[in-house]
């Protein structure tokens, strides 16, 4: 018996090694080979800089020629830390501290440049790592079974079209790296707990989960849904090792707790200017947008129907494209942001379901995409901006046009997935190995569910596509989970009927 424990230990150690080896092959080939390949800012790295101490090089800001929006990638940022910028990352998104760790590497180093380039490869250690760690702990016994999970998770994981934003100062790459991160740590718990029934220094494996749940909440504003959700999940945690911990163990991880739910609250806090784009979004560019009836829409969220002729806007307009309603002016102020809540559209919508059922119609039609339109090579390398891409991109390509974009293939995925759980987690009584897993599971689920609505009820029709980028990867782990789940039971079937022969 102990010699076959260590035979699957030893082929389990096998291919989570030749995983690793293949997905940083694959990622080197999909960012350096030449030309390299990024994604180029179409405005939202300012935000980045200012939190993690990096700005435009001298030489850039100099020449008249630059172009730094939408066609080319800059990859190469000066850096100037300090003791305020320091400050400034403490209390910013979980992605400043990955760039300033980087930068103070750099500054050691002697080196003035932070390249993103830099911050891929960050990416790329903790992607794999946090993939290699679910595939040890899922407890995989079947030889057959960890290879197929191993072979399709380099194939729809390291898809060029993940692997693309990494060179890039973007939220996406830090929210995906932190979810696989969080989920890794919480399947070693479990792992550790229900499988090979060590407590001890339980507090540190829980404190693993609280860093990975920390690094994810704080990845990026979106993320913020998420939390009551990641919360229950630590709560539990918490609760079922009460009688484990000591009482000062138990004091320093309650704080932690709270530190892992303050977090988000203040970063959501502070970055209040960018809520009011998202707001005048969410109405002018999301209820209004072909409504018939602006007007009435107005009246019923509480506000003055005069501005329905702004209607159909977004707030990234040059000023003289709107009738009198100017984004961040005083009149819009006192018209619209002071009396606009995410209350009052949640009022709106459940009030007119139909209006709802509409707009997630249309978030439908845009879920899928992980590629862009953006440039993704250097104007050194091709003064006509580069927009396709197709290093590794199979998955990508395959889930793009060949999924079903309705609301019906997508509500069937979740509820299918949901009741088979479901009937697993209650005839699983006894088993908490199972049932833990099944309720991260559910977690992973509502995490991206709640992705789902929040681009059209809380931007409109702005960017829709890319503010779908995390559904999209958890509705890829979604289909991973329901296709290979179907998969292994059509091999158990086969297996006993060969073995019943």
């Amino acid at each position: 018996m102990k010699l076959k424990d260590n035979i699957k230990n030893n082929y389990t150690k096998y291919i989570i090694g030749t995983f690793i080896i293949i997905s940083a092959l694959l990622i080197a080939y999909i960012l350096f080979k030449y030309p390299q390949v990024g994604v180029a800012d179409q405005g939202d790295f300012d935000r980045v800089m200012g939190l993690s101490g990096l700005s435009l090089l001298d030489s850039d800001k100099m020449n008249p020629d630059f172009k730094r929006f939408y066609d080319y990638i800059v990859t190469d940022y000066k850096i100037n830390t300090n003791i305020f910028t320091l400050l400034i990352t403490l209390f910013g998104s979980s992605m400043g501290y990955l760039i300033t760790f980087i930068s103070y590497i750099c500054k050691v180093l002697g080196q003035e440049v932070f390249k993103t380039q830099y911050l891929a490869i960050a990416y790329a250690i903790i992607y794999i790592s946090s993939i290699a760690i679910i595939l040890k702990n899922l407890n995989i016994k079947s030889k057959l079974k960890l290879t197929i999970v191993a072979l399709v998770s380099i194939f729809v994981f390291m898809d060029g079209n993940y692997i693309l934003w990494f060179n890039s100062l973007y939220g996406e790459p830090m929210m995906l790296c932190t979810l696989l991160l969080f989920i890794g740590t919480f399947l070693y718990y479990i792992n550790c707990k229900y499988v090979r029934h060590d407590e001890s220094n339980i507090a540190s494996k829980i404190s693993l989960v609280y860093i990975g749940a920390f690094m994810f909440l704080g990845s990026k504003m979106q993320v913020f849904t998420t939390l009551p959700f990641v919360v229950i999940l630590l709560c539990k945690i918490l609760w079922d090792n009460r009688k484990i911990l000591t009482r000062k163990n138990l004091i320093l991880l309650s704080v932690f707790l709270a530190v892992v739910v303050i977090y988000p609250v203040q970063i959501n806090m502070v970055n209040k200017n960018i809520s009011k784009d998202t707001q005048y979004n969410s109405v002018f560019y999301g209820v209004l947008n072909g409504s018939e009836t602006p007007e009435q829409d107005l009246i019923d969220l509480g506000l003055n129907p005069d501005m329905a002729g702004e209607a159909g806007k977004h707030s990234y307009l040059d000023a003289s494209e709107y009738v009198k309603y100017i984004p961040r002016t005083p009149i819009t102020e006192e018209e619209f942001y002071s009396k606009i809540s995410n209350g009052k559209l949640a009022k709106f919508y459940l009030t007119h379901p139909k209006r709802l059922i509409e707009g997630m119609q249309y978030t439908a039609g845009k879920a899928f995409i992980t590629s862009t339109s953006l440039g993704k090579c250097y104007r050194a390398d091709s003064e006509e901006p580069v927009r396709e891409f197709n290093r590794f991109t199979t998955w990508s390509n395959f889930r793009e046009t060949k999924l079903p974009t309705k609301l019906w293939f997508i509500l069937s995925v979740f509820i299918g997935i949901f009741i088979v759980s479901l009937i697993k987690f209650i005839k699983s009584s006894g088993n908490e190995e199972v049932r833990n897993k099944i309720l991260l599971l559910w977690g992973i689920m509502l995490i991206g569910g709640i992705q789902f609505p929040m681009p059209f009820v809380g931007n409109g029709q702005a960017d829709t596509a890319k503010q779908l980028y995390l559904f999209n990867f958890v509705f890829d782990i979604l289909l991973i989970i329901g296709v290979l789940w179907s998969l292994f039971k059509l091999i158990d079937f086969i297996k006993d009927k060969i073995v019943k022969r």
